[in-house]
């Protein structure tokens, strides 16, 4: 069942990335209904753990999955935002980004699956942060192939 899922996100994503709405909304629904889903809805609530310093900052920063994840969810969100200039997709995909962080901790701590810690937001932003250098090459690029086919 859960192949079926994450089959199911990944198509959902393919689809956003082209711009499509309607699955960029799916996909969010997905992500939100994902951890209730996974334990049949039954919650089984966890405390959530607060503390922050530099060196749990500093090791949180391996846990690749969350980088890699919310990086795409960051570019996801820019590609539903085409018109709107670069700064703007940025701040609103990096709002996305940390407000979807916020909800995976605190659904971890509400079902008590994985571990709801202040923490763990930081590869999330960092994820963002990565998507949003990818985001600002991907445009210089196509702004520097713009430029060189008007100077032939």
């Amino acid at each position: 069942m859960l192949l079926i899922v994450y089959a199911a996100f990944f198509l959902l994503g393919a689809l956003a990335f082209q711009g499509r709405h309607w699955a960029y909304g799916m996909f969010m629904l997905l992500g939100l209904l994902f951890f209730p889903a996974r334990v049949g809805f039954h919650m089984d609530p966890h405390p959530c753990q607060c503390e922050l310093s530099v060196p749990l900052a500093l090791f949180s920063l391996t846990n690749y999955k969350h980088i890699v994840l919310f990086g795409i969810l960051f570019l996801l969100t820019s590609a539903q935002l085409p018109g709107f200039p670069t700064r703007t997709r940025i701040l609103i995909a990096l709002g996305v980004v940390l407000t979807m962080g916020i909800y995976v901790e605190l659904a971890e701590g509400l079902t008590g699956q994985g571990h709801c810690r202040l923490r763990d937001l930081v590869p999330d932003v960092a994820g963002g942060l990565a998507g949003a250098i990818v985001l600002l090459a991907v445009t210089a690029l196509r702004q520097q192939g713009r430029y060189e086919k008007r100077g032939r």
